[in-house]
């Protein structure tokens, strides 16, 4: 109810909400996501995947209020004379003591669903788990994706892959080429036997045909392990570059 109350409001119609919606997953980066209405029951052209429930998921508790209310467990809401207790249907908040938050689902097509977050030593991960048979399965899953993420991954310092040096030609500027180096420093979970997988793509422009200023962006260099962008960073112009002129 309170879904399909805030897409009315905001989209006048659930298809102009559901229109949103869409351009708001393909802007977070979901790639096999439709949506089709507010509240996630059965339609036609209404889907998504593990994957992308998980971006999505990363998304949404960045916003401290989401995340707030996925880590409560219960709380009474109050109307006037009347109050109602609602207690979160997601049971590994009451189970499973590394739990911060997460949400349950279920219709008839898609059956048992959990989205659950946990956080141990300073590291928070996701898990999803679609179409279980029994809410047993559906939480007893979640927890071992969990455990074996906090067992698996440790942090890691990939500082000595993020040391860049880019050299991009000027034509026929005030300079001959545009050179920076770039140190960053950060620490990622990694199994064991993946830190000597990662390897760094760059993507910058061929070359810089001025006027160009500071600020605007000539590329983008990422990290990856396998095909998945682990780091990702967007190089911008430092400095003001001008065609070369008489003087």
């Amino acid at each position: 109810d309170c879904a399909y109350t805030v897409g009315l409001h905001i989209g006048g119609t659930i298809e102009n909400f559901a229109d949103i919606m869409n351009k708001k997953a393909k802007e977070i980066g979901l790639e096999n996501t439709s949506f089709a209405n507010p509240h996630g029951l059965d339609k036609e052209n209404h889907y998504s995947s593990a994957k992308d429930m998980a971006i999505l998921t990363k998304y949404a508790i960045s916003n401290k209020y989401i995340n707030e209310a996925m880590n409560t467990k219960e709380i009474t809401i109050n109307f006037g004379s009347f109050s109602k207790l609602l207690r979160n249907t997601n049971a590994l908040l009451r189970s499973y003591e590394y739990t911060d938050g997460g949400k349950t689902g279920f219709t008839n097509k898609a059956n048992r669903c959990l989205i659950v977050t946990a956080t141990k030593n300073d590291s928070r991960y996701i898990a999803v788990v679609l179409g279980a048979e029994t809410t047993n399965i559906r939480f007893n899953t979640g927890k071992q994706i969990l455990e074996g993420c906090f067992e698996k991954y440790k942090k890691t310092d990939i500082s000595k892959y993020l040391n860049f040096y880019i050299n991009v030609p000027v034509n026929k500027g005030n300079i001959k080429s545009y050179e920076r180096h770039f140190n960053d420093n950060l620490l990622f979970p990694l199994a064991a036997d993946e830190y000597e997988k990662i390897y760094i793509k760059q993507d910058i422009i061929s070359e810089i045909n001025p006027p160009m200023y500071i600020g605007e962006k000539i590329g983008k260099i990422y990290a990856y392990i396998d095909d998945e962008i682990i780091y990702e960073k967007e190089i911008i112009l430092e400095e003001n570059i001008y065609k070369k002129n008489i003087f």
